[in-house]
């Protein structure tokens, strides 16, 4: 009889033994999977800034802080908000829909748009890890390279936002476009480029930045002597007088300024000036006004300038 209890005993212990062993190994198993698809949703970042941030794999609702938006749109991705909207891109009526954060930052926007990734434009400001801190308490921040040269840049957005091969995909196609275009125009080899800009009430000399990145490529310009060394110290541009303007003067000048402002009113003075008809370039006729929209160094606008180069300088 006690031998009989006895084996009932250990089944009894042998099952629940192992219907304990299942449990925990089914419970093991829901951690790891759970583990497993928390860390295919999400990685962690090193940003340009040295921020080791956990960020989503695929990002639904970006708040970009920057004045290249473009960037984003070249990748396919509409931001949910940014902070430079008043900007004249050529790209504007694709920004439809896209909330105005202004600057100061609106903090309760920003919230009510409940972001799963902020793109923070990276340049070296004073208040720069202030606004990514401040940031970071609404939603994982990732600040990226302002200044880096468009190809490196938008590489860099696409990493950080999961689109690797569309950027690839589009570096690709402006290439083959772009080479297009510089065939069309025939330019000599070392042709030079000046890239003056029009803006509240001042004048501007570009080094590589914006419309410089479109114009000094391979197959198109070279920078000249002065605004070179403009480029070699690293200064996107610089603040000139008119009576200098000329000492910065390619074999082609751009002078840019907004449509229908007192900018291109300032613009226009300057041509009609003595200072401006004595440059060479000018003499040749090839010096052109264009809109200040073409300022820019985001994907959308140097692929759209390609198109609009040629007409600028009366290539048909």
């Amino acid at each position: 009889m006690y031998k009989k209890h006895a084996r009932l005993l250990l089944l009894c212990f042998l099952l629940l033994s192992v219907s304990a062993l299942a449990a925990c190994g089914s419970k093991a198993d829901n951690e790891s999977a759970a583990s497993n698809s928390e860390q295919s949703t999400t990685r962690v970042y090193k940003d340009f800034s040295g921020h080791e941030v956990t960020i989503p794999t695929n990002p639904q609702k970006i708040v970009m802080l920057g004045d290249i938006p473009g960037d984003l749109l070249a990748l396919g991705i509409k931001p949910a908000g940014n902070d430079w909207l008043g900007e004249p891109y050529v790209y504007k009526s694709e920004l439809e829909g896209v909330v105005d954060i202004g600057y100061p930052h609106n903090m309760e926007k920003i919230i009510e748009l409940a972001p799963d990734l902020i793109l923070q434009a990276g340049y070296g400001g004073d208040d720069e890890e202030k606004i990514f801190q401040d940031m970071s308490k609404i939603a994982p921040t990732v600040v990226f390279n302002r200044d880096a040269v468009t190809y490196d840049r938008i590489r860099e957005v696409a990493d950080i936002v999961g689109k690797k091969q569309v950027a690839e995909d589009w570096i690709t196609s402006y290439e083959s476009k772009a080479k297009a275009t510089w065939d069309k125009i025939g330019l000599k080899p070392g042709e030079t480029a000046t890239v003056y800009l029009s803006l509240g009430g001042d004048f501007y000399v570009m080094g590589h930045f914006s419309l410089t990145m479109s114009l000094y490529q391979p197959q198109g310009f070279s920078a000249s002597e002065k605004v070179q060394a403009l480029i070699d110290k690293a200064e996107p541009f610089s603040l000139i007088s008119q009576e200098v303007l000329p000492d910065f003067a390619g074999d082609h000048l751009f002078l840019l300024s907004a449509p229908g402002t007192e900018d291109e009113k300032a613009a226009k003075a300057l041509i009609d000036s003595p200072l401006w008809k004595s440059i060479p370039a000018v003499k040749n006729n090839r010096a052109y006004l264009a809109s200040i929209s073409w300022n820019a160094s985001d994907p959308i606008t140097m692929e759209r300038f390609l198109d609009e180069l040629p007409k600028i300088m009366g290539i048909k």
